[in-house]
């Protein structure tokens, strides 16, 4: 399997907050699940603060056979399926450091 970074992008208009928390649950069971299978390393909402926590888009690093396999399990998600993510890109990866930072 290759490492993938995804970076996808909410859309800006202003329902997209309430189509988020509409699937939210459903987003999170599924990539729980895909997590499991060791399939996801990270994921996580991107911000366009920390201060005011406004959710843009989404960041995962991910695994996969293939950036096609990988692009069909992000068009099946929840997010995408649901119009929160209007766009994504994928780059190539490779992992360099992990582990617990302290804050």
């Amino acid at each position: 399997k290759y490492s993938y970074l995804v970076i996808a992008k909410d859309f800006t208009d202003p329902g997209c907050l309430e189509r988020r928390m509409a699937v939210r649950n459903q987003h999170l069971v599924e990539i729980t699940e895909i997590n499991k299978q060791g399939l996801v390393y990270v994921g996580g909402a991107t911000l366009d603060s920390h201060e005011s926590g406004k959710m843009t888009g989404s960041a995962i690093i991910a695994w996969s056979d293939s950036v096609e396999q990988l692009k069909d399990r992000i068009e099946n998600d929840p997010y995408y399926k649901g119009k929160v993510w209007e766009k994504y890109e994928i780059y190539p990866y490779r992992i360099a450091i992990h582990g617990e930072t302290k804050k």
